[in-house]
C-alpha cells in the first residue's frame, strides 16, 4: 500500500514530510529539524519543503532569525491529504517483517495502530524473542519512525516473560492481543 503513494506523489521524501507534519499539526520545525526526523539530507529537504510552501500546504515564520515550518490547517486539501496520508500504511508489513528477523531470535512479531490505521491501540509493534541486537533495534525505529512520520510506541520482551504475562492475563499484554492487530511472525508452540 505504501507504492500507491509513491506513484500518486513525487517522492518518498514529500510523503515522509506530509506524514510528519500532519501527525504533528501543532508542532513547527526547523528545515534541519524536518530533515533529521524524517531521514532526508539537506538538499532534499529543503527542495521538498520548498514546494509544499509554495502549494501553501506549510507555512513558515521568522523567529530568532530562524525560519520554522509549520502546517497551514487552512490547505484547501487539508483534510483530503488527511485521510490519503493516514489511510495507508507508513511501511510495508513485509518490510518490517524482515527488518524485524535481523535484530535476533525473534519469536513473535505484532503489529498495530499506525501500521494497521487504528487509533484504538496503545502499541504500534510487539516483538517477543531473545538476544535482540539494541542497537540494531534503535536504528529500525529511527527508519521506521521517520517513514511513519510520527513516534513508534514499541513493546519488547523476552519469550518466558511474554508466557508469564500472558498467562497471568496480565492487562497490558491481553489488551493487546484482543485488540486490532495483525500478527507478521507467530513461532511460539502452545500459546
Amino acid at each position: 500500500m505504501p507504492e500507491v503513494l509513491e506513484k500518486l506523489f513525487r517522492s518518498k521524501a514529500e510523503i515522509k514530510f506530509l506524514r510528519l507534519f500532519l501527525n504533528n499539526p501543532d508542532s513547527e520545525y526547523l528545515l534541519s529539524e524536518a530533515a533529521q526526523k524524517s531521514k532526508t539530507n539537506s538538499a532534499t529537504s529543503r527542495k521538498e519543503i520548498n514546494n509544499l510552501v509554495k502549494i501553501k500546504f506549510l507555512l513558515s515564520r521568522k523567529k530568532a532569525g530562524k525560519i520554522y515550518y509549520h502546517i497551514n490547517r487552512d490547505f484547501i486539501f487539508y483534510d483530503e491529504l488527511k485521510k490519503i496520508i493516514f489511510k495507508t500504511s507508513p511501511s510495508s508489513s513485509d518490510k518490517i517483517k524482515s527488518q524485524v528477523l535481523k535484530l535476533g531470535q525473534v519469536r513473535f512479531l505484532l503489529i498495530s495502530g499506525v501500521f494497521i490505521n487504528s487509533d484504538k491501540s496503545k502499541i504500534d509493534i510487539m516483538i517477543v524473542g531473545e538476544h535482540l541486537n539494541k542497537s540494531k533495534l534503535k536504528t529500525f525505529l529511527s527508519v521506521i519512525e521517520a517513514e511513519a512520520g510520527k513516534g513508534v510506541n514499541y513493546v519488547c520482551m523476552s519469550t518466558d516473560e511474554f508466557r508469564y504475562r500472558k498467562g497471568m492475563f496480565d492487562k497490558f499484554v491481553i489488551n493487546i492481543l484482543e485488540g486490532p492487530h495483525r500478527i507478521l511472525i507467530d513461532r511460539m508452540k502452545g500459546i
